[in-house]
C-alpha cells in the first residue's frame, strides 16, 4: 500500500486571488442580507487594503548643506560647530580680457567644435 499522493504546490498568487474573492463574496451576501452596511463593509476593505500595504517609513528629506546633522523626533539637539570655517567659491563671471585696444578689432580664432570621443564596441 502506498501513501498519500502528494499535491503539487499552490501558486500564492493564485491562491490570494482566491481568498480576496471568497472574502469580497462573503462581504456582499452580509450587505445584502442587511447584517452589514455599505458603510461597513467599505470600512472592512479600506482596513484590509490598509494592512496589506502598509506606507513605507518617511525618509529624511534631502540633499542638505555639508555638515548637516539630522535630529530624529526624540533626539536632543545637538548646536552646531561653527569653529570650521566656511568657503564660499567664487561664482561670478570671469570679466573678458580687455588687453586688446577697443579701436582695433579682435582677431577671430575659429573654434573646432566639441568631439566627444568614445569606442562602440
Amino acid at each position: 500500500m502506498t501513501g498519500p499522493t502528494p499535491t503539487p504546490p499552490k501558486d500564492p498568487q493564485a491562491e490570494a486571488e482566491f481568498t480576496r474573492k471568497l472574502v469580497l463574496g462573503i462581504l456582499s451576501t452580509l450587505e445584502h442580507k442587511g447584517l452589514l452596511s455599505k458603510a461597513e463593509v467599505d470600512g472592512i476593505i479600506r482596513a484590509a487594503r490598509h494592512a496589506a500595504y502598509p506606507t513605507p517609513p518617511r525618509r529624511t528629506p534631502g540633499p542638505a548643506a555639508p555638515g548637516t546633522q539630522w535630529v530624529k523626533p526624540g533626539q536632543p539637539h545637538q548646536p552646531i560647530d561653527r569653529t570650521t570655517p566656511v568657503a564660499i567659491p567664487n561664482v561670478q563671471r570671469a570679466a573678458p580680457p580687455s588687453d586688446q585696444p577697443k579701436d582695433q578689432p579682435a582677431e577671430e580664432t575659429p573654434k573646432a567644435p566639441p568631439v566627444i570621443d568614445f569606442d562602440l564596441q
